[in-house]
């Protein structure tokens, strides 16, 4: 697919830009920017002036922050699509909490906050809708604040699993899990240690609860899976 086409198949299904008008929508698009990443490339740093919010088009990229020791703390990986950035422009203070960079070689919309914000201003029939869309997507990140500090790290492993496998074949009861980040990237993410996210891994291998294949994950009976999940691991 040509990549002008791909920017606007991706803007089209924002739920971020589908509480603007037509008029609205294109004045934002007129001032959009593209941004090309390498895999490993810096797009801001976490502390840096907010002047732009995003959407990914396509690749990945990980919203990260360090620790005073250097530690990397993984808080999101963003996926095509998904917009970025965005609540930062509401802020007192507009800077970046966190860093982001690209897991995998990305293109990037990038979209003025001084622009909409003023569109916002003159529209508060569409600061409303977007205030809307954006309180869904706490409500997402909620969810997953509780996922991550209420569940054990084998319970957060296996509740990941469940909610990205994919079934295979009609009545089997298999599925599998295309794991689209490397295995350190995703333990960052559900904030386990990477040798701890390979001991469990192990562990339901031995229970043959799950078969690893480099980056695919089989599971050979997803509600088994699930209610060893439920009786606690």
């Amino acid at each position: 697919m040509a990549t002008l086409e791909a920017d606007e198949m991706v803007l089209k299904k924002s739920s971020l830009f589908s509480a603007l008008s037509k008029e609205q929508f294109e004045e934002v698009r007129r001032g959009m920017r593209v941004i090309q990443l390498q895999s490993g490339e810096n797009l801001f740093d976490m502390g840096t002036p907010a002047d732009h919010f995003y959407i990914l088009v396509l690749g990945q990229i990980k919203l990260f922050r360090l620790s005073s020791n250097g530690t990397e703390k993984i808080v999101e990986i963003v996926r095509p699509s998904e917009s970025f950035a965005t609540a930062v422009m509401f802020m007192e203070v507009k800077r970046y909490p966190l860093a982001a960079d690209a897991l995998k070689k990305s293109r990037v919309l990038a979209f003025d906050n001084k622009q909409l914000l003023d569109i916002l201003r003159q529209s508060p029939e569409t600061c409303f809708r977007m205030m809307a869309n954006m309180s869904r997507r706490l409500r997402w990140q909620l969810t997953e604040i509780d996922k991550l500090s209420l569940q054990t790290a084998p319970g957060r492993l296996v509740a990941f699993l469940l909610d990205h496998v994919k079934p295979i074949g009609n009545a089997s009861g298999a599925g599998q899990v295309n794991l689209d980040s490397p295995k350190r990237v995703l333990a960052s993410r559900l904030s386990i240690q990477p040798e701890t996210f390979s001991r469990i891994l192990k562990k339901l291998s031995s229970k043959d609860l799950i078969q690893v294949k480099g980056q695919v994950i089989c599971i050979p009976n997803i509600q088994a899976l699930a209610l060893h999940a439920e009786e606690g691991i």
